[in-house]
């Protein structure tokens, strides 16, 4: 959220080509997102300008995967499937693959479920994000944060409330 990251974020990035699309496209950090590993996150509602969303469906790979049957899904689906995970070629590779590897097997896809939902959160830098984003305009106005503001908060919110614990608890200690 500091203004220096989105400042050294476009410089970084305003002369790359797109993989996908191939085109050079405006590098403006207006839109940052995360999920939750379990649910709702304690550490991410704690946090300024961050909102929790919703949650996902629950699927993931990690509990097929994991345990030695990606040897199965290896017999299961051509080999050319295999070559598809590059960056550009489509969104995560091994549950496209593990998709696939499924109808092959005749099982379903349910078996993807893991049993719990991960947390969706956003940070938006920009007050027009989703303008610029679908490409409605090419001008950005920018959230206002300040670096005095996001320091003074973290300190507030997390380092001042540590300290007095520390304290407390080194006297504590220290007491005969």
């Amino acid at each position: 959220m500091f203004p220096q990251v989105r400042k050294d974020f476009y410089h970084k990035y305003k002369n790359s080509t797109s993989i996908i699309t191939g085109e050079n496209k405006k590098s403006n950090l207006v839109y940052i997102d995360t999920l939750g590993a379990f649910g709702k996150s304690a550490i991410y509602n704690r946090l300024t300008n961050w909102d929790f969303i919703n949650y996902t469906k629950g699927q993931s790979h990690l509990h097929i995967t994991a345990n030695g049957s990606w040897e199965l899904i290896r017999q299961a689906v051509p080999e050319d499937a295999f070559e598809t995970y590059k960056f550009g070629q489509g969104p995560n590779w091994k549950m496209r693959t593990l998709r696939q590897a499924l109808r092959e097997l005749d099982l379903s896809e349910e078996m993807l479920s893991i049993g719990w939902q991960r947390g969706y959160y956003r940070c938006t830098l920009a007050e027009n994000w989703q303008e610029y984003l679908l490409g409605k305009t090419n001008r950005v106005t920018w959230k206002d944060f300040t670096q005095r503001d996001l320091v003074g908060y973290w300190h507030e919110r997390w380092v001042a409330l540590r300290l007095d614990t520390l304290q407390t608890n080194l006297e504590l200690c220290l007491a005969p």
